[in-house]
């Protein structure tokens, strides 16, 4: 049980970096064609193969629950990204308190399943809440990757 408590330590770091970094990017123009938006996705890529290499063993039913609460959790991100123009004339974030409490909520969230599912072995585990980060990050990401296109197809027509 002794690594349960550094490999916690290490999930909460890095989503409190990922919150940071969020709110950070509020306050930061958002520059190019919006490829950055994409980059996380491919970063998810090396753990393809864990999924396709799983040790665990997930039944139908887990599987369709963490799908569905992955795509649940992606609905609150998608309604509150959102882009705009400022008075300098490059495209930011738009800054969301609900959308920062959404993001803290399911970090919490994350954590809780992590300690209190022990009904499921460690490798099951670790597959389906990886399977959960898929499921709201890939829809997400896309989804503001088209918000911040209408917003600089905006901005273009505007100045022209």
């Amino acid at each position: 049980m002794q690594t349960a408590i550094p490999a916690t330590s290490m999930f909460l770091i890095i989503g409190l970096f990922i919150l940071v970094r969020r709110i950070r990017s509020m306050y930061k123009p958002t520059k190019g064609r919006g490829g950055r938006i994409i980059l996380p996705i491919l970063f998810l890529t090396p753990g393809f193969s864990f999924l396709l290499n799983a040790s665990g063993h997930v039944t139908y039913l887990q599987l369709s629950i963490a799908i569905f609460l992955g795509v649940g959790f992606s609905i609150p991100l998608i309604l509150w990204s959102d882009y705009e123009i400022r008075n300098d004339g490059l495209i930011y974030a738009k800054k969301s308190p609900a959308f920062i409490i959404t993001f803290a909520i399911m970090i919490a969230l994350r954590y809780y399943f992590r300690q209190h599912i022990s009904t499921i072995e460690s490798g099951t585990l670790n597959m389906l809440i990886f399977l959960l980060v898929i499921c709201y990050l890939i829809p997400w990401r896309i989804a503001c990757y088209i918000k911040y296109k209408k917003v600089l197809k905006l901005k273009n027509t505007v100045s022209l």
